[in-house]
């Protein structure tokens, strides 16, 4: 495989205490990597020190930038931002409490060799060698939000929300430079726009475990996201 130019983004709201850990372990990771790394670590109105955290691994890792937003704008709108920042060839994001692993990055890069826009993360689908260690109710809930969305939105996906996407470049103005939605509902919105735009997709089982800490209310993020499905429909 040919050397890639790779972008990494890591949205991150007041995680001074996960952040750092799971920094070392993505650094490591590039360290150890024949293809060309940047990480752009999008500091979303956090209250705490994750800015200054993240800022100590620039010596280590020079290729780390920390991009500042003025106040909390939500998940969808921090990764936006990192993406139109970023300035390699394939460009992703990966959620700050290290549920997934960066080892899943080149473990999945061929697809792009085979002609995928996007490769996108599942906690649903299996390969027979990977390991999702979810909690039990949030593997329920997740599995009938998926089937609704699935029936009212998206086709053929079964896990819209894994915090592991990776794109082609070229896509990024396409999908996200009319993408309305600024929290956790984004990846909705895009992948509604990727299968209207025709971009080949491929979803592809990565190992994933639940992190104590979780930003995300189910229930009450849930409601939202259906909302958001009425408002993508609206919007495009």
């Amino acid at each position: 495989m040919l050397k890639k130019r790779i972008s990494i983004i890591i949205p991150a709201k007041d995680e001074e205490k996960r952040l750092p850990y799971f920094l070392k372990t993505v650094i490591d990771y590039c360290h150890q990597s024949s293809h060309k790394y940047e990480i752009i670590v999008v500091n979303d109105g956090s209250k705490d020190q994750t800015a200054a955290r993240a800022l100590s691994f620039q010596r280590e890792f020079p290729s780390l930038k920390v991009l500042e937003l003025d106040r909390n704008h939500g998940k969808g709108y921090a990764v936006k931002q990192g993406f139109f920042a970023a300035s390699g060839e394939i460009v992703l994001f990966l959620d700050a409490d290290g549920s997934t692993a960066p080892q899943e990055i080149e473990r999945h890069l061929h697809w792009f060799e085979q002609g995928f826009d996007m490769v996108i993360g599942s906690r649903v689908i299996t390969d027979g060698k990977s390991q999702v260690k979810a909690l039990a109710y949030r593997k329920w809930m997740g599995s009938v939000f998926n089937f609704l969305v699935s029936s009212m939105l998206i086709q053929g996906i079964k896990d819209t929300q894994c915090g592991f996407k990776m794109f082609r470049a070229s896509t990024i103005p396409s999908l996200f430079g009319d993408l309305h939605l600024e929290g956790f509902g984004f990846d909705l919105e895009v992948l509604y726009l990727a299968q209207k735009m025709n971009f080949r997709i491929k979803e592809v089982a990565v190992n994933w475990a639940h992190v104590e800490g979780s930003k995300v209310h189910m229930l009450k993020d849930s409601l939202r996201m259906f909302w958001n499905i009425n408002q993508i429909k609206k919007w495009h």
